[in-house]
């Protein structure tokens, strides 16, 4: 969720990461306004008859490889697109699930909730720590959102988490059941194990050409060439165009005038208040009167603070004598902010001001301003706004040009000529091993779309995470098809003969378990643990979470076959329960921990029930 990850990074990128939030549509052009009017062809699933596109399974799967590229913690040849693309499809039905759960309970998230929720994105924030709107919107449009679609998604995902919240709050753990989780958690247990190697037993094994042709008709599908295609693509990068664009010294200078006038938003404001409510017309008379008096007599030399702490309603601040501290713009009402921004030296009062919560009498108590720096410094970043609106302007006719040249050539030659942009070939793209700017959703999903593999079209421009644009049409194309007998017929007999040494070697390991639990003596090399933990290191986790797996009252021994292909025996000799805390700090957060992870777990059970009650179908 959301306010889980903000939690974590407080940064708008890792927002991003899971994938939560649909780009604007202005990234795909009308077409995809033209589809959500007529239904989305590219339909994967209906939720209760709401869609989940491939396009949207796409784009959370690479925002998930993305991230687990960024982390440096596994191989980018590891990851598996189509496992990434199946939980990306389950996470967009859960969502989906929840947020039609949340509306049919009629919950709601209020617009000052909202904003104190974005307010503390630490990528909104200038670098004096506060909310800077401008910052906000060009971060947005980085990711190609607008403040309303960024607005909708976080509001719909506090709802999701306010109703997921309720599990997780409700659930408590007993005293007996902390002690029980110590013990075995901390639990430490001696065994020793042996091994038998399946590498010995490959000299016993023959594999005929029968046998490989029977396996490859039977398992054709694990020997299948992915689909691949070649293209031609044109890359244009709107930053060329700033080569013919000029500004003047004169241009410049009236910016940094206008700049510097503006510069006085970023002062930091800190202010207490008086607060009274009411609910008709005589309480509002009542409360003006009783602020405007205590304005006079603050005026004439009373404390501010005291009288905050005697009349004001919000009894959190009235405690503090009114203090709200530092004031984010954008995180109180409209009207408290103007009347508060308007104050210019410490100490000054307001008006009464009304707002939905009541009516407040306000004091500016500090006051940093902030000052412009000079022009040399920011005279790179003033040209840059200057030619913003002149770059934005020619990028669009050069995207329209670019649209209709796509649309009526006949060849993506005609359009490198007409636009004197590099034509150039890619490689073999194949489509679970897609790098660099191929592997972006949007790249990806027409690269293997109908329209460019089999009708041959060109594409319009697709937008590029960097700023590009990307034009491209098929060269040649391979569908997915089976690799020839003869190129996979080593692949196939040398897996065939791992089954069937790991078979043999599994036979052996029963042989000696039985002889063993009989009380025979064994004459193998036993390798002997003590005192090892659940989470050891030192022994492989396969034959460590097998030894805890094993009930020292029933069978004493256990039998393992190894992902290498070797069998393991262990035989367990004894259990040292761990020891129970009385630090009551360290219990405190062991009871903490299991009434998160139980909750997490109704949760859990939760989303399996509506998903068990929807109806849902896969296209």
């Amino acid at each position: 969720m959301l306010l889980k990850i903000r939690e974590k990074s407080r940064g708008i990128i890792a927002y991003f990461i899971v994938g939560l939030i649909a780009l604007a549509f202005s990234m795909w052009g009308m077409d995809s306004l033209f589809t959500a009017m007529r239904g989305d062809p590219n339909e994967v699933a209906s939720i209760n008859g709401e869609s989940i596109s491939q396009r949207q399974v796409d784009r959370y799967a690479q925002q998930q490889m993305r991230q687990l590229m960024q982390s440096g913690q596994i191989d980018p040849d590891r990851i598996d697109m189509n496992q990434l693309r199946q939980f990306a499809l389950s996470q967009l039905v859960q969502e989906e699930l929840l947020r039609q759960q949340a509306k049919q309970l009629n919950m709601r998230i209020s617009d000052q909730m909202l904003d104190r929720q974005l307010v503390q994105f630490d990528a909104f924030r200038n670098d004096a720590g506060r909310f800077d709107r401008e910052i906000y919107t060009q971060r947005l449009r980085q990711q190609g959102l607008s403040p309303s679609d960024f607005r909708a998604q976080l509001r719909e995902d506090l709802l999701n988490q306010q109703l997921l919240d309720g599990f997780a709050v409700s659930e408590f753990m007993l005293d007996q059941e902390v002690e029980d989780f110590q013990r075995l958690v901390g639990q430490q247990r001696d065994y020793r194990y042996f091994l038998i190697r399946a590498e010995n037993f490959m000299d016993q094994i023959d594999i005929s050409d029968a046998d490989v042709e029977a396996f490859y008709e039977a398992e054709t599908e694990r020997f299948m060439a992915s689909e691949r295609v070649r293209v031609d693509y044109l890359i244009f990068d709107p930053s060329s165009l700033l080569a013919g664009m000029e500004v003047t010294d004169q241009e410049l200078e009236e910016e940094y005038q206008r700049f510097a006038a503006a510069f006085g938003g970023g002062s930091s404001y800190s202010a207490a208040h008086i607060l009274l409510s009411f609910d008709n017309a005589a309480e509002r008379q009542q409360a003006l009167e009783t602020l405007e008096q205590a304005r006079d007599e603050i005026l004439a030399g009373a404390d501010f603070g005291e009288l905050a702490s005697e009349l004001s309603e919000d009894r959190v601040t009235a405690r503090r004598g009114g203090q709200l501290g530092t004031i984010e713009e954008g995180s109180l009402d409209p009207d408290f902010e103007q009347a508060l921004f308007a104050l210019e030296e410490v100490g000054d009062l307001s008006g009464v001001v009304e707002t939905d919560f009541g009516l407040h009498l306000i004091q500016l108590t500090d006051l940093e301003r902030a000052e412009a720096p000079p022009f040399e410094e920011v005279k790179e970043e003033l040209r840059e706004r200057l030619l913003a609106q002149p770059l934005r302007a020619a990028t669009s006719d050069k995207l329209e040009e670019l649209s209709n040249l796509s649309f009526s050539s006949e060849a993506i030659s005609e359009v490198a000529s007409a636009t004197s942009l590099e034509l150039q070939t890619s490689d073999w793209l194949i489509t679970d091993q897609l790098e660099g700017f191929w592997a972006e959703a949007d790249v990806a999903a027409e690269l293997f779309s109908e329209e460019v593999i089999e009708d041959g079209w060109i594409t319009e421009p697709l937008r590029l995470e960097d700023g590009r644009y990307l034009v491209l049409a098929k060269n040649d194309h391979q569908p997915r098809q089976a690799r020839p007998l003869q190129e996979v017929a080593d692949e196939v007999r040398a897996e065939l003969k791992r089954v069937e040494a790991q078979a043999l070697a599994e036979q052996e390991t029963e042989r000696l378990q039985q002889a063993l639990e009989a009380g025979e003596s064994l004459d193998v090399d036993w390798e002997t643990l003590e005192a090892v933990s659940r989470n050891s290191r030192s022994v492989s986790r396969e034959i460590n979470q097998a030894a805890f797996r094993i009930n020292l009252d029933e069978t004493p021994t256990r039998l393992v076959s190894l992902v290498s292909g070797d069998v393991a025996l262990i035989e367990l000799l004894n259990v040292t329960e761990g020891e129970v805390s009385t630090d009551p700090d360290e219990v405190r957060q062991i009871r903490r921990m299991l009434a998160e992870d139980k909750g997490n777990r109704l949760q859990s059970q939760f989303i399996q029930q509506l998903e068990s009650k929807a109806d849902i179908e896969y296209r």
